[in-house]
């Protein structure tokens, strides 16, 4: 199947029902989204030829979801621009990309006419308004015959750079159905009367295949422009909303927020979280305000969504009987091949900490233009992640942390997720993150990020006592910084590189 599929069939069966809601309350039916989705392929397959990447850079509008289906229908491949990137970063991205069509909104034009100037790719800039709708008026609302194969590529991804310069994952139509397929086949749950997912996300990450996995089942998404605790509680309440999904660091706003319990929330099924690890303590606080709906889903942008899934029954035992089960990222979903492996590629056993590898149609088809990333990523027919886990006796995953973020001090390995988890346990902390510094006689030490709760206090001594406490003396961080924010990615991935800049790395 192909992406455009999902709209053919539902504007057949359900064509008069709601597939979008914006923040500001406009609505577009699943006809609408076909026939605007299938204008935009026509227009763009007038021009240039298949093959070429059209780039957007934009904030959540009903466009961009036009351009999820409509880019791939015409045969090209649809760019993911971060528009929290500054110019020059986007720069390097679309100049990489070889975009040849740089979608925007108004507020980002300044920045489009920058990226325009500089790539000497991109022969046209559309704004998502009146020129957009000028560029798709009168154009059929059929389906294009452009040839495409379900093993084309139909997004380009980069990949969020916590670590450095980001590349391009090319994401073909069969990633991404596989992807969807693997979700509702691992977590099969009963749809509720009358469905209405919320999606707080950028639309340029890899969540944004929700979206798809929604509109599968032919099911509304409500857009959010930009994700606020108390915007999307709001939504929630007035538009009845039954499912979600949130990053660790959104919950964790959630439960701060000085006015959760003016809202009712009462009307959410099920809240699905990734995208990072989430501390067991928030995790506990979070159940205990929204009940026994959450589920957890571990993957990444090479993989098209997840793979690695933790039911709703599995949050109930873990809150129940079995409260370590609170630091597992669930089960390898019945669609994907999951293994934990160590430097030589031998299975670990049992609680063994190795790298996880993955193969499955939901794995991404390369690297754009990286044959030395594609090389070292995909070895003996798996795909290396370059997440560090453990797998128990039952097949619960427990992620110990990303390969690149483990510190070597002194010859011992410290995961910096088991400090973090630690750090959490005291009451007066909203954030953790722990990372490592260079140090002339260790190699490395341990350093610790805090961002304290308004109105509460922990000093150092108070913090280092617990974890004197809790971990092995090399474990402890050496270096403490106490600060208002801790920095974080479009997803809510917290940028350990920018951490190690930032103090000293």
């Amino acid at each position: 199947m192909l992406l455009h599929d999902i709209l053919v069939h539902n504007r057949r069966r359900r064509g008069d029902a709601t597939a979008l809601v914006t923040q500001d309350g406009r609505r577009l039916t699943f006809a609408g989204l076909h026939d605007r989705s299938m204008q935009l392929a026509h227009a763009l397959g007038a021009r240039g030829s298949a093959g070429e990447h059209v780039a957007i850079l934009a904030d959540n509008q009903p466009e961009y979801v036009e351009a999820y289906y409509g880019v791939p229908a015409a045969g090209r491949r649809l760019v993911f621009l971060n528009y929290r990137l500054a110019v020059p970063e986007l720069v390097r991205i679309v100049d990489d990309a070889e975009a040849t069509v740089l979608l925007h909104t108004e507020g980002l034009a300044d920045a489009s006419a920058a990226i325009a100037e500089q790539c000497a790719s991109v022969g046209r800039t559309l704004c998502l308004g009146d020129e957009y709708e000028a560029f798709i008026d009168g154009q059929p609302t059929s389906v294009p015959d452009c040839g495409v194969a379900d093993t084309d590529p139909a997004w380009l991804i980069y990949t969020s750079g916590t670590t450095g310069m980001p590349k391009g994952a090319m994401i073909s139509h069969r990633n991404l159905f596989a992807s969807m397929f693997n979700a509702q086949v691992s977590m099969p749950a009963e749809p509720p009367p009358e469905p209405c997912f919320l999606f707080p996300f950028p639309l340029c990450h890899i969540a944004g295949f929700a979206v798809l996995g929604q509109h599968v089942g032919g099911n509304p998404v409500a857009l959010m422009t930009a994700y606020t605790p108390e915007e999307w509680m709001r939504m929630v309440d007035e538009l009845a909303v039954t499912g979600t999904a949130l990053a660790p660091t959104m919950i964790n706003m959630l439960l701060n927020h000085p006015d959760i319990d003016r809202y009712r929330l009462d009307s959410l099924h099920a809240i699905g979280y990734g995208a990072s690890s989430i501390p067991a303590a928030v995790l506990r606080r979070a159940m205990d305000r929204f009940g026994p709906i959450f589920t957890q889903g571990f993957g990444m942008t090479e993989l098209s969504g997840n793979v690695i899934f933790m039911s709703k029954a599995d949050h109930v035992r873990a809150a129940g009987a079995d409260p370590g089960l609170l630091r597992a990222a669930g089960r390898v979903g019945a669609l994907a091949d999951v293994r934990i492996v160590d430097e030589d590629g031998r299975d670990c056993a049992v609680d063994e900490p190795g790298e996880i590898v993955v193969r499955g149609d939901q794995v991404l088809s390369g690297y754009w233009k990286r044959p030395e990333a594609n090389a070292e990523a995909f070895r003996d027919g798996w795909f290396h992640t370059g997440d560090m886990a453990r797998m128990d006796a039952e097949g619960f995953v427990y992620i110990v942390d990303r390969k690149k973020d483990m510190i070597v001090s002194g010859a011992e390995n410290v995961y910096p997720r088991e400090v973090e988890e630690t750090l959490y346990r005291h009451p007066a902390v909203a954030e953790a993150a722990v990372f490592g510094l260079p140090d002339e006689h260790w190699g490395e030490r341990v350093a610790a990020a805090v961002v304290l709760r308004p109105g509460e206090h922990a000093d150092e001594a108070v913090l280092d006592a617990l974890c004197r406490e809790q971990l092995a003396g090399y474990k402890r961080p050496r270096a403490w910084f106490f600060v208002d924010e801790i920095p974080k990615n479009v997803s809510g991935k917290v940028l350990k590189r920018v951490l190690r800049d930032q103090h000293g790395g």
